[in-house]
């Protein structure tokens, strides 16, 4: 009886061939038709392989099997290869005339990308030539693949209840955007509007400011009384944050060129000479960068570093508000325009969500040599900071 059992389980897990298609009299080759979905293939497949099983037709049993399929016996033992396969289906129960069976399945197919698995619940009539038929009933654990032609094989299949109830791993069962993670050539993401960006330009001009006795506040000075202000500044993030294209060079080693707009902003100080006279300096920066990054990528993470420039564009506002002038400022303008290279440390993960599309979440932090600021009458040369720093998150898609 035992026999009977294996040989049950092992049936209920074979799948019958597609039909091979003849070539015309003529010929000519007819299109190949699409195949047909894998979940309802593989219910097409079980009712063929229960009329071969009733006719006796071993090779037809055996034929569903892909070359190198792994047959996992109920004690755990490993059958590897359709021949080995067959052999061992038709000595199961040597006296058997034929089997029939009734299938079902257990839960929803686990759809892989051009494979799937799927539990099934199968209940086996074996006939006799000598005495009654016997019925044994079991489940058991298919896993389908799809071969060069497009047609259904089973790739493994085990009767063990360890294997039948085990999750499949991640490199068992891709899902079709895995697929295309790990196979895409070239990709584009964008980053519309950063979700946080600073520059140093503003941390560094202030702490100039302070150190040369400048503070953070205005002077009013329209009545008798000067009343002293916060002086406005701030920093505004450039849309678009960043614009990025990849090139796949191995596996796990891509090439990327990007841009961007770098934070725009305003930082002043004032300086007071006296209780009637003072003066303000404000440091106006913008920018565009640009940059080549070489990365190393696994599961969707991405580190990378590589040499970056960006167009840094700096105005400086020197005025002094005389007391004698009723609030009229005498005013220095200076602007200029600098190109320097830098470096760029980057990190980004980012995770497919449908088709060719992908979510990216990306941080980076940029270097750049210190700028000299020009000279004026009251505020000597001083070195800002041009770095600047970048989290955004994004959307992409891959060719």
């Amino acid at each position: 009886m035992r026999n009977l059992r294996w040989l049950a389980s092992v049936s209920s897990i074979t799948v019958a061939c597609s039909p091979v298609m003849r070539a015309p009299g003529d010929g000519v080759t007819p299109p190949r038709p699409p195949p047909v979905p894998i979940e309802r293939a593989t219910w097409r497949a079980r009712a063929a392989f229960d009329s071969a099983t009733r006719a006796g037709d071993t090779l037809g049993m055996a034929a569903v099997f892909a070359a190198d399929a792994v047959l996992i016996s109920a004690a755990g033992d490993s059958i590897r290869g359709r021949e080995a396969i067959t052999h061992y289906l038709v000595q199961l129960v040597p006296e058997a005339v034929s089997v029939g069976f009734r299938f079902a399945r257990e839960g929803s197919f686990e759809l892989c990308s051009g494979s799937g698995r799927e539990r099934v619940l199968y209940t086996a009539q074996i006939n006799h030539a000598s005495r009654a038929p016997d019925a044994v009933s079991g489940s058991l654990s298919v896993f389908w693949k799809r071969d060069s032609t497009g047609a259904l094989r089973i790739s493994w299949v085990a009767l063990s209840a360890r294997e039948v109830k085990r999750r499949l791993r991640p490199s068992e069962c891709r899902t079709p955007e895995d697929s295309i993670a790990r196979a895409w050539r070239v990709a584009f993401s964008l980053f519309l509007v950063p979700a946080g960006a600073s520059t140093e330009s503003k941390g560094s001009f202030e702490g100039t400011l302070r150190t040369r006795g400048w503070v953070d506040l205005a002077c009013a000075c329209v009545t008798s009384n000067p009343v002293y202000t916060p002086l406005s500044d701030g920093t505004e993030r450039r849309v678009p944050g960043l614009v990025s294209v990849q090139y796949r060079l191995r596996r796990h080693v891509l090439a990327e060129v990007l841009g961007g707009r770098i934070p725009e902003g305003t930082t002043m100080g004032a300086r007071f000479y006296s209780n009637r006279d003072y003066a303000q300096t404000r440091l106006r920066y913008s920018g565009t960068l640009v940059g080549v990054l070489l990365s190393y990528e696994r599961w969707g993470f991405q580190l990378g570093i590589g040499p970056a420039t960006q167009s840094a564009h700096w105005s400086l506002r020197d005025s002094l508000v005389p007391f004698s002038t009723g609030g009229n400022p005498e005013m220095t303008d200076i602007s200029w325009s600098k190109w320097p290279v830098g470096m760029i440390g980057d990190g980004r993960f980012q995770r497919f969500i449908s088709g060719r599309l992908f979510l990216v979440v990306r941080a980076q932090v940029r270097r750049f040599p210190m700028a000299r600021t020009p000279g004026t009458p009251r505020f000597p040369p001083a070195l800002v900071d041009q770095g600047s720093s970048f989290v955004g998150v994004g959307l992409g898609a891959v060719l």
